[in-house]
């Protein structure tokens, strides 16, 4: 499931300049992009911050993962 809220963010930057802003691999931001991986807590943080979006938007599926819940 792709992030919409984090391409939104990237705007007409490339994947390799965010890659380069948060200091991870241009592999590392499209994953996070594309939902099959999450970024730690404190990139998560940084994101935020720096895009002015909740982070609980950013990754909605992370925070809003019926199964887990469910699990609990």
């Amino acid at each position: 499931m792709k992030r919409a809220e984090l391409i939104k963010y990237r705007g007409e930057k490339s994947q390799a300049d965010m890659a380069k802003k948060y200091n991870v691999s241009q592999q590392a931001w499209s994953s996070w992009e594309n939902g099959d991986k999450t970024p730690g807590v404190a990139i998560m943080k940084q994101i935020e911050n720096d895009s002015g979006i909740p982070m609980e938007k950013l990754f909605f599926d992370v925070f809003n993962n019926d199964k887990l819940l469910e699990a609990e």
